[in-house]
């Protein structure tokens, strides 16, 4: 049931997001309950504050009804301890974002400049055939 949950999760999710955080995951069902199994306390702290939901949806989807969920992890880590994870985990979120968004900025970027050479190619293209021909002599200054 749970390969099901992941599958239907993997689709509502970023595909960064479901293999750092869902993909790890393993669960089992205990008293008509899911209990999520996590890799670390980091990991368990963050599903339940970012993902609940989702995996509320996921699971009712799969099981046709709303069941109760509870996550699990190894490890406790002292409050400092979570709070500096947190505040690393989300400088790294927002590292991603901005990563992302550079890296559609170049792509746009690209393709603009990959239009400009075909028009390039096909000016030079142009001027070779007049070039080849004696009908109408190009100045050479004209063509650099």
């Amino acid at each position: 049931m749970w390969s099901e949950v992941k599958n239907v999760l993997s689709r509502m999710m970023s595909s960064l997001a479901f293999h750092t955080w869902i993909e790890g995951t393993t669960a089992t069902m205990e008293d008509d309950k899911v209990v999520i199994h996590c890799t670390n306390p980091l990991q368990k702290n963050w599903l339940q504050t970012l993902y609940t939901s989702h995996i509320e949806q996921a699971i009712e989807k799969v099981c046709g009804k709303r069941l109760p969920i509870q996550f699990e992890a190894p490890h406790e880590l002292s409050d400092e301890q979570f709070m500096r994870m947190w505040n690393y985990m989300i400088a790294l979120e927002k590292q991603t974002w901005n990563l992302e968004a550079r890296v559609t900025k170049v792509e746009r970027r690209m393709e603009e400049i990959e239009k400009e050479v075909a028009q390039l190619r096909e000016r030079t293209d142009f001027l070779e055939r007049l070039l080849a021909t004696d009908e109408q002599p190009v100045p050479k200054t004209y063509i650099h």
